[in-house]
């Protein structure tokens, strides 16, 4: 089973995507983050849970809720869903993508994982093209030019800041 993670993660993450993107329009903003919670699982599980990734799962859920409520704080992006968004933190919906991501940069993507301008690159248009695209479904709203701006500078940074400490995680290993 090991030899297919790259694809069951990569369709296993688009399906988790779209189900937490469109899970706040159907007003079930949980529905999305609990088929992320058992996608994750079942990764674990084929991996043995390999403590690598492990921790850069929680290390992008912490990244994500540092950064995405920040963009909330400073009204750069208004969520929908979830308890998490009366108090201006990023929803549980979009957590969840973040940890759903992640899984994609140990698999999936890992043969950029060494080539940080390029996943810079990808950060830089991937980020703010995927936040369009919960724009357009209706889970969230951004807040002028600026908030494309820094969505695709935060992701520029942050793709390669991942992928470094995928990297330095498996050299220590």
């Amino acid at each position: 089973m090991i030899k297919y993670i790259r694809i069951y993660d990569l369709i296993g993450f688009k399906i988790c995507w779209i189900a937490c993107a469109f899970s706040t329009t159907w007003g079930a903003p949980y529905l999305g983050p609990l088929l992320t919670l058992i996608f994750i699982l079942l990764h674990l599980v084929i991996v043995k849970f390999n403590s690598r990734d492990i921790k850069i799962i929680g290390l992008a859920l912490l990244s994500g809720l540092v950064i995405d409520s920040l963009f909330f704080q400073f009204n750069l992006i208004n969520y929908q869903g979830g308890i998490l968004t009366q108090f201006k933190l990023a929803p549980l919906w979009i957590l969840s993508m973040w940890a759903g991501f992640s899984v994609t940069l140990l698999y999936s993507l890992d043969s950029i994982k060494n080539r940080y301008f390029i996943s810079g690159i990808l950060g830089l248009i991937g980020g703010p093209l995927s936040y369009n695209a919960g724009v357009q479904i209706g889970s969230i709203t951004l807040n002028g030019l600026l908030s494309y701006i820094a969505l695709g500078i935060v992701w520029g940074l942050i793709i390669p800041i991942l992928f470094y400490c995928i990297n330095q995680l498996e050299t220590n290993a």
